[in-house]
């Protein structure tokens, strides 16, 4: 079913006006609505400024694609921004038909337009229109173009590389059931057809996940283009719904590869097989990732290695399988010229404990702190001549991830005693047993799963695990598994340092690296820590925006606010909603960095230096209690 959309061209930087009266068809940019954008949708032009209103009605003939402004546009381009930007980007074709001017204050007297985003907030470039309004506008406008009969493509498109998303996220299910619990969850949506704002509810119940674990993936499979939305209900897209009826995975990884960074290029990494710490070596070098852990090959394995693409090797590698490289062929891959990430200067996130001295002492920045305990980690888990060393290393790597961590040692206890003070009901502890290993290796002869089974019982803990350097061995895992026994590598602890020295999460969300004995699962340690970032880089640009654009709009509301990010990476995974929910926490007490209400827009209270002075006096009063 086709749905209609406003598309927004600014007079200053694209001369629509001129370009209307020699071509019948533009390259539209489509930052907003990128996924839900099809072939078939009807369009009515709109121009910005002073004598806003419709000049233009068209039809949309290919799909949101990679694509750069035809060159028969470029006489029309004056600035950047807008349709204005000559270099590839995600943009559909759309057929145009000009048409006399209706102007805003005529579209404006029409019924259920008068609060339309087109008319109170102009901000942005592509606005839905839903039928309803369409009924209403479409008779006082010229015939929308034809749709165009065409052969159609087999596989989706590729969006620009800014546009691709950067975060995959993982479905339950394991490496090879991500798809199984895909299908489960697009069967619900075609039964239910539930509303935008009851989809995230469904998806909990589906999959069995936490509300937090269940709205990040509700948003994933819409950024993903699997799951749509028009008038405010939920569907399967077309694409995912051609995946399902064909039974055709390819359909389904080009439309990951098309929606999302490094899906294509992982495949082209693994031909001849490569490690995972390998494969985030090149997402970094090469791609400019800047990912600490490999939580994200991981999820981005999971969805091939489920669709057959890819497999895992008895040496650990990771390899291409011959229908991925068979799909390879069809994809367009993409390799943007992209510096490495720059390294983070972890100091900057604010004072941590480094090791455990007092308060009042603590002024070792967090970058030197982790630093300081990552070397003393790696260099302590190979000097088997002293293992107190290595177990003093873990004990302080865990008090840097907030738990209450003891070093015990000796005869008849544990090496490491770990406690999350969560109060009655939900604290938990953990023992630790610390292996070093001169040959730079931990094996199942070195461990007594005996002795591991008393101290958990002796110290009443909930949960075992096991830290050394580079565990391997069947036999290791099997035991591990058996015994209920979580291996963490010493690099993965490591990482986990460093992530929480950017991305600070509470001891609670720590819990998921003890439950699942075996090789320890970081992944949703990961989720949570990647939402702390994502959510923290949005609140900064809202009010960078708010800061920005208010002396000129006056106050903002959430939705204006989320209409002039919708085309920046920050906001690739919000809503507005999400948004309004920042705004509002932003400008409430104690924070008061906004003032405001949703309503009536929001402000800043003050210099950018003095919010910030806010937020570091409360967090020394909160380390004051």
């Amino acid at each position: 079913m086709s749905r209609a959309w406003f598309l927004q061209a600014n007079p200053k930087r694209y001369d629509i006006d001129a370009a209307l009266t020699v071509l019948d068809s533009i390259w539209w940019r489509i930052p907003q609505y990128t996924s839900e954008v099809a072939v078939g949708d009807r369009v009515a032009i709109w121009r910005s400024g002073d004598a806003a209103g419709i000049v233009a009605v068209g039809r949309v003939v290919s799909p949101p694609q990679a694509h750069p402004l035809d060159a028969a546009e470029l006489p029309f381009v004056l600035s950047d921004g807008d349709n204005g930007e000559p270099g590839e980007t995600t943009r559909a074709q759309v057929l145009v038909v000009k048409s006399d001017l209706m102007p805003k204050a005529e579209v404006q007297m029409l019924p259920g337009f008068a609060a339309h985003v087109i008319v109170t907030a102009p901000m942005g470039t592509v606005f839905p229109i839903d039928d309803k309004d369409w009924e209403t506008l479409e008779p006082l406008l010229p015939a929308v173009p034809a749709a165009v009969a065409s052969e159609g493509a087999t596989l989706p498109p590729t969006f620009a590389w800014s546009q691709r998303a950067k975060g995959v996220l993982p479905m339950p299910g394991g490496y090879d059931g991500f798809l199984d619990s895909l299908a489960l969850v697009c069967d619900a949506v075609e039964s239910d057809r539930p509303l935008v704002a009851d989809y995230p509810a469904m998806v909990e119940q589906v999959l069995g996940v936490k509300p937090v674990a269940a709205r990040l993936r509700a948003s994933f499979l819409r950024k993903a283009g699997i799951i749509s939305a028009s008038d405010g209900a939920c569907h399967v897209s077309s694409w995912a719904e051609a995946w399902r009826t064909q039974e055709d995975p390819r359909i389904l990884v080009a439309l990951l590869h098309g929606h999302c960074q490094l899906i294509g290029e992982l495949l082209a990494m693994a031909v001849d097989g490569v490690s995972t710490s390998e494969a985030l070596a090149i997402a970094n070098d090469r791609f400019g990732m800047g990912w600490d852990t490999s939580a994200q090959i991981s999820n981005r394995r999971g969805w091939l290695q489920s669709a057959g693409m890819l497999e895992a090797t008895s040496d650990g590698l990771l390899r291409t399988t011959a229908a991925g490289r068979s799909l390879l062929a069809e994809l367009t891959l993409q390799e943007p010229q992209v510096s490495p990430a720059p390294a983070v200067d972890l100091g900057e996130v604010g004072e941590i404990v480094d090791v455990v001295p007092p308060a009042e002492e603590r002024t070792t920045r967090p970058g030197e702190a982790v630093v300081a305990i990552a070397e003393e980690l790696v260099a302590a888990a190979t000097d088997s001549k002293d293992p107190d060393r290595f177990e003093r290393a873990v004990r302080d790597a865990f008090t840097i991830l907030g738990f209450s961590a003891a070093w015990l040692g000796g005869s008849g206890r544990t090496d490491v005693l770990v406690d999350a003070p969560l109060g009655k009901e939900d604290s938990y502890r953990t023992i630790v047993d610390c292996k070093t290993s001169g040959a730079g290796a931990v094996t199942d002869q070195q461990v007594d799963w005996v002795t591991l089974r008393e101290h958990k019982e002796k110290h009443s803990a909930d949960y075992v695990a096991l830290v050394g350097p580079n565990p391997k061995g069947t036999r290791l895992f099997e035991r591990a598994e058996t015994e209920g026994v979580t291996v963490i590598p010493v690099d993965e602890l490591v990482a986990l340092c460093h992530r929480h020295a950017k991305a600070p999460i509470g001891v609670d969300d720590y819990r998921s690296v003890f439950t699942s004995p075996g090789l320890v699962d970081t992944a949703t340690v990961g989720e949570v820590s990647d939402e702390v970032v994502r959510l923290r880089s949005l609140a900064a640009a809202c009010c960078q925006t708010i800061r920005e654009r208010s002396g000129a709009f006056g106050r903002l509301r959430a939705r204006d606010v989320y209409l002039l990010l919708a085309d920046q990476p920050v906001a690739e995974a919000t809503s507005e909603d999400e948004i309004k929910e920042l705004l509002r926490t932003l400008a409430g007490p104690p924070i008061g960095i906004l003032d405001g209400t949703d309503d009536a827009g929001y402000r800043m209270t003050s210099t950018s230096e003095t919010s910030r002075r806010r937020l570091e006096v409360l967090a020394a009063q909160l380390d004051a209690s």
